[in-house]
């Protein structure tokens, strides 16, 4: 098990694929599918599942998929450490999708001019999730909302640091024909920051009927049906065409914060810091 092999392993289990992951890597496939064959037996694992079209993980797979991010990642931080100067190597960041959808396109363009020699990742992923991540390294740093505690002061995993970076007006969009009975909520899975403060709206009820969607086009078409209402930043909001029969009214306010572990330091992560300190609405 080396390097080199760890990082095609995590390669293929991204493309699901020895062909796409050899395109990627510039790599032959068969060289490949032996790096992979190798490391299967060093383990005594089956690490994929083969079909004709794909591979997909297998319970093994997905085990040790994650130690093997966080050994590049770790391998990535030590590298750098030994070159504290100029940003360069990889940067593994995490986003929510609306900091995405809503913030993130300007940040990137002028971080990549003036930065090009770092090599950035982007991975959307609801909150909870993100933190995990950040957590065990499959990330470097991720972009998350934090729910505050009753005394309104920011909930933050002991392990991690962060740093406020944009705030955003929450909004409840409802359909206008809808009497306030039967509307449910339309949000993406659980881990969601904005989800939680959709369903603290309906605490009296015994419990909050949900239905689960992947993107905020989605959400809206849910909303535009009838039946569901949904919870969004108003920047992302104003990305999107709103049927006229959508209401829209404040909800509240909600910070957005950068995450890393506690004592990570690299070049590459200070500049990131520094760029999104610049686009800060703060």
């Amino acid at each position: 098990m080396n390097h080199t092999t760890l990082h095609m392993f995590n390669i293929v289990a991204e493309e699901q694929s020895v062909t796409k992951a050899a395109k990627r890597l510039g790599r032959v496939q068969s060289n490949i599918t032996t790096r992979i064959q190798q490391l299967e037996e060093d383990l005594g694992v089956t690490l994929f599942v083969r079909d004709n079209k794909k591979m997909t993980l297998s319970p093994a797979g997905v085990n040790f998929l994650s130690y093997a991010q966080k050994i590049l990642s770790l391998a990535e931080e030590a590298r750098q450490a030994l070159h504290p100067g100029k940003p360069a190597g990889l940067l593994n960041m995490g986003s929510m999708e609306a900091t995405a959808a809503s913030r993130l396109t300007p940040v990137f363009q002028q971080f990549h001019h003036r930065w090009p020699e770092v090599s950035l990742t982007l991975k959307t992923l609801p909150t909870r999730q993100l933190l995990e991540r950040v957590r065990n390294a499959s990330l470097d740093c991720a972009l998350v909302s934090l729910l505050p505690d009753s005394e309104g002061l920011t909930e933050c995993p002991e392990d991690l640091e962060f740093v406020d970076v944009f705030s955003e007006s929450l909004v409840l969009l409802t359909p206008r024909t809808a009497d306030g009975s039967n509307v449910r909520l339309a949000a993406f899975p659980r881990g969601c920051s904005y989800r939680a403060r959709g369903e603290a709206l309906f605490i009296s009820q015994t419990a909050v009927e949900v239905q689960d969607v992947s993107s905020y086009h989605t959400m809206i078409a849910c909303v535009a049906a009838g039946r569901h209402c949904c919870v969004l930043p108003e920047s992302v909001a104003a990305t999107l065409v709103l049927p006229q029969d959508i209401h829209q009214q404040f909800l509240a306010e909600a910070l957005t914060q950068l995450v890393w572990r506690k004592g990570y330091r690299s070049p590459a992560l200070e500049a990131m810091k520094q760029a999104l300190a610049s686009a800060s609405n703060l």
